[in-house]
């Protein structure tokens, strides 16, 4: 069913059901970049994308699938910028890894997104849109073989030890540097204006060499 678009005082927009849905998926990903799922609503999206309440959910059902489906768009499109990037990853290695990784992670949308999925308890739901994306795999698929003297499975752990330790990073960040005390020697030698900034470099550099001894040759 194609939109007609909205009774807004204005000439109907006629839009595929493709169109539309992208219209709302994108209005969606803008609120939640703000707010985060739980603080919007099927009508705070529909104002924002200029379409009705009942246009979503003829095309998502419920909010839950609404915020599912704007989850998966937004991983669709980080999957298609690493996949544009595999030949960087591979010659550069991991100290282009943990920067990517971080870049991803650190997205406000990503973040919130999946503390949404977190405490609705779908991140662990076998049926979640990690399991059918498997954008990790492709990512793996892309590099195996690559990098002479390194097995699959040691690609395998290091792309998951820098995806969960960015992700545990970007989200806990404040409460672990809290924790260990401003004295801590990833902030030494930082002024206080840039010591969040020095203490992400130093957590980075760290991880990267992490990550590089475990695919050194065996």
């Amino acid at each position: 069913m194609a939109d007609r678009g909205e009774k807004t005082g204005r000439k109907r927009v006629r839009r595929t059901p493709e169109e539309a849905k992208a219209l709302i998926l994108n209005a969606a990903l803008a609120l939640f970049a703000d707010h985060g799922p739980d603080a919007v609503g099927l009508k705070e999206v529909a104002a924002q994308a200029g379409v009705s309440h009942g246009l979503i959910t003829h095309y998502f059902g419920t909010y839950e699938a609404l915020v599912e489906a704007a989850f998966q768009e937004h991983v669709n499109r980080a999957q298609a910028v690493t996949l544009g990037r595999v030949d960087e990853l591979i010659q550069v290695g991991p100290e282009a890894w943990v920067p990517l990784a971080a870049e991803h992670l650190n997205d406000p949308t990503y973040g919130r997104l999946v503390a949404w999925a977190l405490m609705s308890g779908r991140l662990g739901a076998d049926d979640f849109i990690t399991h059918r994306a498997q954008g990790l795999r492709r990512l793996i698929d892309a590099i195996d073989g690559r990098f002479r003297g390194v097995d699959r499975s040691s690609l395998e752990f290091a792309v998951i030890l820098v995806m969960s330790a960015s992700l545990g990073y970007s989200l806990a960040r404040k409460a672990l540097w809290g924790s260990l005390g401003s004295a801590s020697s990833g902030a030494r030698g930082a002024s206080p204006r840039d010591s969040e900034a020095a203490r992400d470099a130093w957590f980075r550099e760290k991880l990267s060499k992490v990550v590089l001894g475990l695919l050194k040759p065996r």
